[in-house]
């Protein structure tokens, strides 16, 4: 898996004037606390899995700036990215519910959209939130397709059990957003905005730390 460490989130606020920062798949709450090093507004961590919900509840129950929300991270996203005011980092990791913590194998949760729910994450963020200029940031790449990745390419069982692409992130994103590969880890997508109809390349690796 990879880190979101690896981004200089400071930078990415800074450059998109980022009011926000919504993670989906909060595990252990590292991503949450690397993003209250940045002066979010609002820090939002979407986590599947009761007990890890409920121990990040825990841990960043003095911050009042974070909400940890247990639930399905479509079904939350749905909720609450149209009460979100204001441009928005998201890192959007959450696959394989509990597969991380050792509570169940990659492979065992047979609803898909729940196994691996990015294309249905990108489709509401994509939906609710038309005229914002959000930043996208999406770990294990590796799972979507072969790669030149540090961390080599992915493992059997975590693969998706129908088609294997990224199609949809350019189906959604493409008029509006820069969209670039790094290898780094797993390998990750960063999403920046087009601006002012510019339909020249983006330089991810300045955002990386």
């Amino acid at each position: 898996m990879g880190s979101i460490s690896r981004f200089n989130l400071n930078k990415i606020a800074a450059d998109y004037k980022c009011l926000h920062f919504l993670e989906t798949g909060t595990w252990k709450g590292d991503a949450v606390a690397y993003a209250l090093q940045t002066n979010f507004a609002t820090i939002i961590s979407v986590e599947i899995v009761p007990g890890i919900a409920a121990e990040a509840q825990k841990r960043f129950q003095q911050h009042k700036n974070v909400r940890i929300i247990e639930g399905n991270s479509v079904s939350v996203l749905s909720k609450e990215l149209p009460l979100l005011q204001g441009n928005c980092i998201f890192w959007l990791d959450a696959h394989f519910p509990g597969a991380e913590e050792g509570i169940r194998r990659y492979d065992a949760e047979t609803n898909e959209d729940r196994r691996l729910p990015l294309e249905k994450e990108i489709e509401i963020i994509r939906t609710s939130r038309p005229y914002c200029k959000d930043i996208l940031i999406i770990d294990d790449l590796r799972i979507y397709e072969d790669g030149p990745y540090e961390n080599g390419n992915a493992p059997e069982d975590t693969l998706p059990k129908g088609d294997r692409n990224v199609d949809f992130v350019f189906d959604h994103f493409a008029a509006t957003h820069h969209i670039s590969r790094l290898y780094r880890d797993e390998g990750y997508i960063i999403l920046t905005p087009v601006h002012y109809g510019s339909t020249g390349q983006s330089n991810p690796e300045q955002y990386l730390t």
